[in-house]
């Protein structure tokens, strides 16, 4: 996991926010500048200075975006994905944002106009896992993308490029000729970072999957459950129609669990944990105590 957290992240993003309304306001003035962030000004200052708290996430669409890839980069998992328009929305966003701030003195910066800054940290890991999952013939790396995924700095990086020891199962080869930067192959790459302590690899299936165990576990209520089965027959059958025809169950009967109206039967979510290579004994007692909680709340109501 990285050094920061998503909650971090996001309240650097609420800065890029203010930093970008000070950009509007320069540009179109107050009115347009406090549609975009969702409030006005209330004297003659700069948005850079108000708290990053008063700014409301749910206005930017990329929000999402950017959780998303937070947990796609560095929770890798059945449950966390991200497709390639968003990886490139996250790096076209981040190489858009202000540069400098300030409207008086021009001179304003922060963290996330660096390669250190949050965001943009998030957007160049997630473009690296995307690169290690999905393009596997044509994905080269650079010292910065692998330190990323790694946990390293990139000077542990450099070294390992420059190890004398060709042998060596810490070196790692660069593509000859390459410079600025120097890139490396993407098997060469996978070869090397399954070898590295602080990479968290993608599970080969869906049992080996300690984030999707994780979120299993915490689920609590029959809403959380059927969010999380729609996600995962999707995912493996492509339809619910097929999904009820390989269980053999009714449509209706799937829409049971999906919707959370089902009357929990033990051999029914047996079946489910296998379909989706389910922990069955963690995936049974979630089942039936999410459903117990469904059926006391109705009861006391």
């Amino acid at each position: 996991m990285p050094s920061f957290t998503k909650t971090q992240m996001l309240d650097e993003f609420r800065t890029i926010a203010l930093y970008e309304a000070d950009h509007i306001l320069m540009l179109r003035g107050a009115e347009i500048a406090a549609t975009v962030i969702g409030f006005a000004l209330d004297d003659e200052g700069e948005y850079l200075d108000r708290p990053a708290s008063l700014v409301d996430l749910q206005l930017f669409p990329i929000t999402s975006a950017f959780e998303r890839g937070y947990d796609f980069a560095f929770r890798p998992s059945f449950i966390n994905s991200l497709g390639l328009h968003e990886v490139q929305d996250l790096l076209t966003f981040m190489q858009a944002t202000p540069k400098a701030g300030g409207i008086k003195s021009g001179a304003g910066t922060h963290l996330f106009m660096t390669p250190d800054g949050f965001c943009q940290t998030v957007a160049d890991a997630a473009f690296a896992r995307w690169k290690l999952e999905y393009e596997p013939g044509s994905g080269n790396f650079t010292a910065r993308e692998l330190a990323l995924l790694a946990e390293m700095t990139e000077g542990a990086v450099r070294n390992a490029m420059s190890d004398k020891q060709e042998k060596s199962e810490n070196k790692l080869h660069a593509i000859p000729g390459t410079k600025n930067p120097v890139l490396v192959e993407h098997a060469e790459a996978a070869r090397w970072l399954r070898g590295r302590r602080g990479f968290v690899p993608t599970p080969d299936r869906p049992r080996d999957d300690r984030f999707l165990a994780e979120h299993l576990a915490n689920i609590r209520s029959v809403t959380a459950l059927g969010d999380l089965l729609r996600i995962r027959l999707l995912a493996t059958f492509r339809s619910l129609q097929i999904a009820a025809e390989k269980l053999r169950w009714s449509i209706a009967t799937l829409d049971g669990w999906l919707i959370g109206t089902q009357t929990f039967d033990a051999d029914q979510a047996e079946a489910l944990a296998r379909a989706l290579d389910l922990d069955v004994a963690l995936f049974l007692g979630k089942a039936l105590e999410a459903t117990f909680r469904r059926d006391h709340a109705q009861g006391a109501a």
